[in-house]
């Protein structure tokens, strides 16, 4: 328990500190995440694991460390109808249910996100999806439900990620050295989009859950593809191996992923992985909206598109032939989302959910149409490069094949290029676990019952586990927007799901692949969707959603990928977040308090109080806090030396800002602030000013600790502050790394500055300072050893009460109505629970008083599960003569709540309340004059405490 001491020593009045809790809470940066073609700017995203936690607002970019604080909302509103993406992720709207009230759509906004790009925790905020139309869940009416309804969403979810599946098998595998097998490729991801909601519909704890092939992930999945194929074309080996290395390499990578994942939520450590920064996130983000668009325009136009100056190869007549009709696919989908809210309230209502389903097959169809209208065959469009070649039905045991894996034997794998994807394997564990506790976060954000987070995260390992072990090597997790449309839409049975991985299971198991029956445009028009939607929200509409610090890392980090490899410009990402935050760290680790009174603890007297008022200019306090390293240390030498300098430059003027406008030159002793301004006392004041000692403070109780080259700028600094003829105390140094550090470069120990374990006992070793520079100048006397009550009475009472006469006499009738007593040192004076009867007045020796603010020991209402800030705060007061003990309780007619002892053999004037009673009715004046005096000693030292909590709460601060 801590205790502070205070001292007294010529008129007392007690004051206490006050306390503050102040708890470390984890708090994420500010930024969007995905969100679908159809923005809306009210939503939010909620924080990783906190349910239904208060909205906070955006802070502006250039505060603190560019610190964020994230939006989060408990349910959103109905939106209009729609079927729309949510990146490279398709997402459903439904109308609402008949009469739903415009203020159920304004209930509030929902949580956003999607595919891996869900609520952020860590502080981010998730600029997120549309929301759909359907209500949320909560306190309203869920629409009526039956097998029926089940089914007819099942089936919803499963064809809308059939063009998905396709897409995401062309992304993966885009080296030419895979086009032959994209057919049976393609399966291979319907097969993992099963497993994965097999696994989830037994296992998670959402009945309506939708998990799929994660499409975060892609990047790092096509980016290891590509790398073994060239690896395989450079060592010799034939493209039969290179595949099988590739597919066997996904399927460990996929396998590690799962088992990784699991073990996080096995520990409870799904927070940890949030522990990367936003900006790095978006970057990475942003290049997978744009990989999917150039990927779009690559597949549709057979040109490869990747660096910003390979779009030159588009300038081909033939390049932009097919260019155009992808290009209006695009738009078609995009009018297809854009048109659907807008139906809402009219005759089209009904019909909205089937506008993007209705252009998804309206392409294909529309291409097939025109082929025949031209009378041009599916081979002949082949040929030309408009579709797949068509290849003959094949069992589904035969995608197995493409393993070349032969009688157990791994002669066709070349494991180096495999071992070579080791670094991405573990950063695509820290994207999948990252984007799938983004999207639990998001789905917590809409469904009223809590999650247990580390349980869902485990469900998402073993998935990935179960899918490796089928052979599809595909990253999975769940989808946000169709989780949320199947529990708006009414959906409370696992027969949802059960449809969901059976049609998909059911294409994998046909003979015949659809792929070759679809033009490339189609599929590069979904791809150009996509990374339309992602670009925008992470390149362009983050803007307004994150610090402008952010959105210029989040630039960086997006071109350092696009101009290196993913691995190297990730990590550039981070390097740049780590770089950044050491810069505005280094902004924050000084608190100048200045500008704060400096006192001790110590309790002076009047003309004590005067001297320390005037050279309070000579002295500042800085306040350091967090961190100190190498990043910081200069900037915390500048703006010290600026506090010092200021503090050198203080002059005459300094001083005669302090002067009394109208000094009474009547009066004097204890009437310190008349007497230290009095003619014959002025111009002592002003050479005992010059003449003092100037100090500055560097209060290290905020600091957590510092490094070597931050101990070695402290030992500069204080040279510079010699040369200033300033000296430097350090106070608080509770850090023993930090007191070695200082220890060892000369700032403390034997021939360093001065260090004190407490603030008030270095900011008291100035005082003391300051007033024996007064006392050699003859502006203050030796301290006082006997203030009589008529001389206490006397000084103070003529401040409040001026009007008033022969003031001796006055003091002398009050002085009757006390009894004297004295105490030897260690006699108890007041003691806890006594009534509080009667005053007691200090005539001489001193007196100490124990008092506790915070009692451990008493029950509290409420047992919080952490620990207080502070579990005790002991204060000792020392009384001196001229100190009236006991006057709060008294006035207050409460029972006695602090103990005082006798320091030293102490003369005592007690008075009692019947005393006081029978001074009032026989002598009002005196009467009078005795509380004028109580309360303007009381005053006075509650003046000299206020400015000692300042201090200490800018301290802390």
């Amino acid at each position: 328990m801590p205790i502070r001491r205070f001292e007294r020593s010529s008129s007392g009045y007690f004051g206490a500190n006050s306390l503050q809790l102040r708890g470390n809470s984890l708090q994420f940066g500010k930024s969007p995440l995905v969100r679908t073609l159809s923005h809306h700017e009210r939503l939010g995203a909620p924080v990783l694991g906190s349910g239904t936690p208060p909205e906070h607002d955006i802070e502006e970019a250039g505060t603190a460390g560019e610190s964020l604080a994230a939006p989060v909302h408990t349910a959103a509103p109905a939106a209009s109808a729609g079927l729309h993406v949510a990146g490279p992720r398709l997402s459903l709207n439904v109308p609402p249910r008949a009469g739903t009230s415009a203020a159920h759509e304004e209930a509030g906004p929902g949580a956003g996100g999607h595919g891996g790009h869900g609520g952020l925790g860590n502080g981010a905020g998730l600029a997120p999806e549309k929301e759909p139309l359907l209500e949320p869940s909560g306190e309203k009416q869920r629409p009526a439900t039956g097998i029926g309804n089940e089914i007819t969403y099942g089936v919803i979810n499963a064809v809308v990620g059939i063009p998905e599946m396709i897409s995401f098998a062309a992304i993966i595998f885009k080296d030419d050295l895979y086009t032959p097998w994209l057919g049976q490729l393609s399966k291979l991801a319907f097969l993992g989009s099963a497993m994965h909601q097999l696994v989830f519909t037994i296992m998670s704890s959402l009945p309506f859950a939708v998990a799929q092939v994660q499409d975060v992930s892609l990047i790092f999945q096509s980016a290891m593809a590509t790398s073994i194929a060239a690896m395989c074309t450079a060592a010799g080996f034939k493209a039969e191996e290179a595949l099988g290395t590739s597919l066997l390499t996904l399927v460990i990578a996929t396998f590690v992923v799962g088992v990784l994942i699991v073990l996080v939520g096995k520990f409870k450590l799904a927070s940890l992985v949030q522990y990367v920064p936003l900006p790095c996130v978006g970057g990475y983000l942003g290049y997978v909206g744009y990989f999917c668009f150039a990927a779009g325009i690559s597949l549709a136009c057979g040109i490869e598109v990747g660096s910003f100056t390979s779009w030159a190869k588009l300038a081909d007549a033939d390049a932009l032939m097919r260019l155009a009709p992808t290009m209006g696919a695009t738009a078609l989908l995009l009018a297809a989302m854009k048109l659907a809210p807008l139906c809402t309230g009219t005759r089209l209502e009904a019909l909205a959910p089937l506008f993007l389903p209705g252009a998804l097959v309206l392409i294909p169809v529309a291409f097939q149409l025109v082929l025949l209208a031209m009378g041009v065959s599916l081979q002949d469009a082949a040929d030309a490069g408009w579709v797949l070649q068509p290849k003959p039905g094949t069992p589904f045991w035969e995608v197995y094949r493409l393993f070349n894996i032969k009688d157990l034997r791994f002669d066709g794998i070349y494991w180096k290029a495999a071992a070579y994807q080791t670094p991405k394997i573990i950063a695509l564990f820290f994207i999948c676990a990252f984007g799938s506790s983004l999207d639990v976060a998001a789905i917590q954000g809409e469904w009223p019952e809590p999650l247990d987070f580390n349980h869902e995260l485990q469900t998402v390992g073993l998935s990935n586990i179960v899918t490796s072990l089928t052979g599809a090597g595909l990253t999975g997790s769940y989808i946000f927007s169709q989780t949320l449309f199947s529990m708006r839409a009414g959906v409370h049975t696992k027969l949802h799901g059960w449809i969901i991985a059976g049609v998909e299971l059911a294409v994998f198991l046909v003979p015949y692949s659809i792929v070759q029956y679809m033009p490339n445009l189609f599929y590069g028009s979904l791809l150009c969707l996509f990374g339309i939607e992602i670009s925008l929200d992470w390149l362009f509409h983050s803007y307004h959603k994150v610090a402008r610090s952010e959105f210029v890392l989040l630039w960086m980090t997006f071109l350092s990928v696009v101009y290196s490899d993913l691995q190297t410009g990730i990590l550039a990402g981070m390097l740049y977040s780590v770089i950044f935050f050491a810069y505005r760290y280094s902004q924050v680790t000084v608190k100048a308090s200045a500008i704060v009174p400096a006192r001790s603890a110590v309790l002076r007297g009047p003309m004590e109080r005067a001297v320390l008022d005037t050279m309070t200019a000579r002295l500042a306090a800085v306040s350091l806090a967090g961190y100190i390293f190498f990043g910081s240390s200069v900037n915390i030498a500048d703006q010290v030396m600026a506090v010092a300098r200021a503090l050198v430059s203080s002059d005459e003027d300094v001083l005669e800002a302090s002067v009394p406008r109208a000094p009474d030159t009547a009066h004097s002793g204890l009437d310190g602030e008349s007497a230290l301004w009095s003619p014959e006392m002025r111009d002592r004041t002003k050479e005992a000013f010059a003449a003092a000692p100037q100090f500055l403070i560097l209060d290290f109780r905020m600091v957590r600790g510092l490094d070597a080259t931050a101990a070695q700028s402290f030992g500069s600094l204080r040279s510079l502050l010699q040369r200033l003829k300033v000296e430097l105390i350090i106070v608080e140094l509770e850090n023993a790394t930090a007191t070695a550090l200082l220890h060892a470069h000369g700032v403390i120990g034997p021939g360093g500055c001065r260090a004190y374990e407490k603030a008030e006992d270095g900011v008291h070793y100035c005082e003391e300072r300051f007033l024996e520079v007064a006392r050699r100048f003859g502006v203050l006397g030796l301290p006082a050893r006997h203030v009589s009550l008529e001389d206490a009475l006397t000084a103070h009472a003529h401040q409040v009460l001026p009007e008033a006469r022969n003031l001796a006499r006055l003091a002398a009738d009050a002085h009757s109505y006390f009894t004297e007593e004295a105490r030897e040192a260690g006699d108890a004076i007041i003691k806890v629970g006594d009534p509080a009867s009667s005053l007691c007045y200090v005539v001489e020796g001193r007196a100490c008083m124990d008092a506790t603010f915070i009692r451990p020991d008493v029950q509290r209402a409420i047992e919080f599960p952490i620990q207080l800030l502070t579990t005790g705060l002991e204060g000792i007061f020392e009384y001196g003569p001229g100190a009236m003990l006991g006057s709060s309780d008294f006035f207050m007619n409460c029972p006695t709540r602090f103990r005082v002892t006798a320091a030293e053999p102490c003369r005592l004037l007690w008075l009692s309340r019947e005393g006081l009673q029978r001074m009032t009715r026989q002598k009002p004046e005196a009467a009078a004059a005795l509380v004028s005096m109580i309360m303007r000693s009381s005053a006075l030292e509650n003046q000299h405490l206020f400015d000692f909590l300042a201090r200490s709460n800018a301290v802390l601060s």
